[in-house]
This record gives structure tokens, C-alpha cells and sequence, in this order.
């Protein structure tokens, strides 16, 4: 079940899907802040892509959003995922896979935009919103950003 962040904090909810290993994937997110008022949503058709790959782009778009954002800067971030991998690489710099270095260093800039940016694994029932966001766009060929 989805718990509100603090206080002067917003959060991600992200998600990916994809349909094969790799296979076609989209992904999507929702923003809320501490009183569970939504603030923004995104659903992206993103390609053929395996799962982390999916899932990684899914938290980068969370990211760039928010940085696009100057009600959300100087604030504290949470960016809830449900992969293990993605939320591994961006608390460990050095477990990031050498591929995706640009994706990475992109993430790394944008950061400067808030307090503090906190990554966190979340279990599949936790994003039911963001599951909900990103099963609409995997068949589709349209972003929807709001």
C-alpha cells in the first residue's frame, strides 16, 4: 500500500513493462507530494528494451521532469521503484553497468536541482498507480505527460 512522503517531499511512483526479454516496453510514473495530491503523471512508450533497461529510463523521465519543475527544486525527492537493479545502481556508482554511463552522468547533473533525491525499492503492490500508468502505453505510440 502507498504511504505519503514527509513534508515538503514529493514521490515517484515508477514503473516499466515490457513485453519479452527484450521486447516492447513502456513506462510510467506518478508524482504526489506529502497530503497524496497528485501532482504530475507520465505514461511513455519507450522502445524495444529489457526490464532494467525499461525501468532505468522510467526513473531518469522522473528525474528530468522534476528538474523541468522550479516548484519542485530546492526539495527533497523520493523515487519509488519496484526493481532491485535500478534502485541498487543509483545508490551504488560503482555497480552501474558501463553501457549506460551517459544515462548516468545525465542523472548526476540533474541532481543539483534538489535537496536530496532518496532511491527506493518498493514492492509491486506499492506501485499499483504507476503499474496502472505504464500498462496503457505499452501498446500505444503516444507519450501522455501531464
Amino acid at each position: 500500500m502507498w504511504s505519503p512522503p514527509m513534508v515538503n517531499s514529493f514521490e515517484w511512483n515508477v514503473d516499466s513493462s515490457s513485453l519479452g526479454k527484450p521486447g516492447l516496453s513502456g513506462i510510467g510514473g506518478v508524482l504526489r507530494n506529502h497530503r497524496g495530491h497528485l501532482f504530475g503523471v507520465f505514461s511513455i512508450p519507450v522502445g524495444i528494451l529489457n526490464s532494467n533497461l525499461a525501468e532505468l529510463r522510467a526513473v531518469i523521465k522522473a528525474i528530468e521532469l522534476s528538474a523541468s519543475n522550479c516548484l519542485l527544486h530546492h526539495k527533497h525527492l523520493i523515487i519509488e521503484s519496484d526493481s532491485a537493479n535500478v534502485t541498487s545502481w543509483m545508490h551504488n556508482p560503482h555497480n552501474r553497468p558501463w553501457m549506460h554511463h551517459k544515462r548516468f552522468s545525465s542523472v548526476n547533473k540533474l541532481n543539483t536541482y534538489f535537496d536530496s533525491i532518496t532511491y527506493t525499492h518498493v514492492f509491486h503492490e506499492s506501485n499499483y498507480m504507476a503499474n496502472y500508468m505504464v500498462k496503457q502505453e505499452v501498446l500505444r505510440s503516444s507519450e501522455f505527460i501531464a
